[in-house]
């Protein structure tokens, strides 16, 4: 039969002297009382410090609830508006203008067939918003003409039948509006991911 041997003694290195001490408590991080004592209020002031940045973030975290809660709606439809252009300028990155066919390089908008102010209705419908180079965009108010034809072109007649009928205008809220905005933030760094893995 082997004779037992004693346990090896555990070591560690002091939190506050940094050198290396044998423990028998896993709970000590200290080679002695005076560093203990110096483990205690440094770990004290730690926590104290965690709180107050605890605290401070709940309190900005509370701040902000509150300005968002007296927005009107318009400021949240802006939010969406933001990450659903963003979403379509990156879908469609590479394309010519969807309009005059041109890809001089020049600033690109998310521009839409149905205006949202026409038809607020499709403000938000993927079909109804494409790359258009920003003189078609501004300056010839979207240059519906050309843009017809080719917007059948691309997503098909069935399609753009589909988007000119009429559509029940929906009565967004603000919580609507903040999901719908995530949703396409995600949309589009879901697209760049893919993208670039693909490169």
């Amino acid at each position: 039969m082997m004779k037992a041997t004693a346990n090896k003694p555990k070591r560690r290195r002091c939190k506050i002297c940094r050198e290396w001490f044998h423990y028998q408590d896993f709970r000590t991080w200290w080679c002695c009382p005076e560093h203990g004592a110096r483990f205690a209020l440094q770990k004290r002031e730690a926590d104290r410090e965690k709180k107050r940045k605890d605290e401070a973030q709940q309190e900005r975290r509370s701040i902000k609830i509150r300005k968002l809660a007296v927005q009107p709606l318009s400021y949240f439809h802006k939010q969406a508006q933001t990450a659903f252009n963003e979403f379509i300028r990156t879908r469609d990155a590479g394309q010519p203008c969807i309009s005059c066919d041109r890809n001089t390089g020049a600033k690109m908008n998310a521009g839409h067939y149905r205006t949202v102010g026409a038809s607020k209705e499709t403000r938000y419908d993927e079909r109804n918003c494409h790359l258009q180079c920003e003189h078609c965009n501004s300056y010839l108010s979207g240059n519906i003409g050309e843009y017809k034809p080719r917007l059948i072109a691309k997503i098909g007649q069935a399609a753009f039948d589909r988007l000119m009928e009429p559509h029940e205008l929906k009565k967004w809220t603000r919580e609507e509006l903040q999901e719908l905005a995530k949703h396409y933030r995600q949309k589009t760094r879901e697209l760049i991911k893919q993208r670039e893995a693909a490169a």
